[in-house]
């Protein structure tokens, strides 16, 4: 099947399941975000109804369910530097509206696929692309990182994972923002929100 006749049959699936099974009712659920602040244990409290599910990370730092974030009846906990909004309580609806909604839902993540994997195509100055090794004085941890030539940006900040993107001199990593300027055979890294921030890296090797 060709490319223009495989999206046509996508148009048509998602507008049989608008028409025939509509969307979901979520007035019975909730949003709450919860931050863990200094990378200590902080616990927001929510009737969660039994149900929780991450919808958003903010951190930095990776979010694991039962590791870094969890819940109970009474409200949602954080650890280790985890950030997130989660979605709490839940909703009644039928299969078919159900189905309806996966096929929305999963379009839609098609097309944030498509956006990304275009956006990652960017090319990066040869100079930002390798392994760095780095000190944050503000979190008090070793930082390494992986930059590659699309920009994709992986590594780790003490004992948390790191996922991000370079683009430009602007890198992005969860909900913290740099601007980086070459320095030597690495760069510094000035957060956006407070110059006094800043993590000098040195290049550890040129390879990634």
């Amino acid at each position: 099947m060709s490319a223009s006749l495989s999206r046509q049959a996508v148009v048509g699936v998602i507008s049989l399941a608008l028409a025939g099974y509509g969307l979901p009712s979520f007035a019975s659920q909730r949003e709450i975000r919860c931050d863990s602040r200094g990378l200590g244990h902080n616990y927001c409290r929510v009737d969660t109804e039994g149900k929780v599910e991450l919808i958003n990370r903010h951190s930095v730092f990776s979010c694991h369910e039962g590791r870094s974030w969890g819940y109970d009846d009474r409200g949602v906990w954080v650890d280790r530097g985890c950030s997130a909004t989660f979605r709490v309580g839940r909703h009644g609806h039928s299969n078919k509206a159900a189905i309806g909604a996966a096929v929305v839902g999963l379009a839609a993540l098609a097309a944030i696929a498509a956006s990304r994997q275009k956006s990652e195509a960017v090319e990066v100055e040869s100079w930002a692309v390798g392994s760095f090794t780095g000190d944050d004085p503000r979190e008090r941890v070793r930082v390494t990182l992986r930059i590659l030539p699309g920009g994709q940006v992986n590594g780790r900040a003490g004992d948390a994972d790191i996922t991000g993107h370079l683009q430009g001199a602007r890198l992005e990593a969860g909900r913290q923002v740099f601007r980086i300027e070459r320095q030597g055979s690495g760069f510094v890294a000035v957060d956006e929100r407070d110059a006094a921030h800043r993590v000098i890296f040195e290049r550890v090797a040129t390879g990634y």
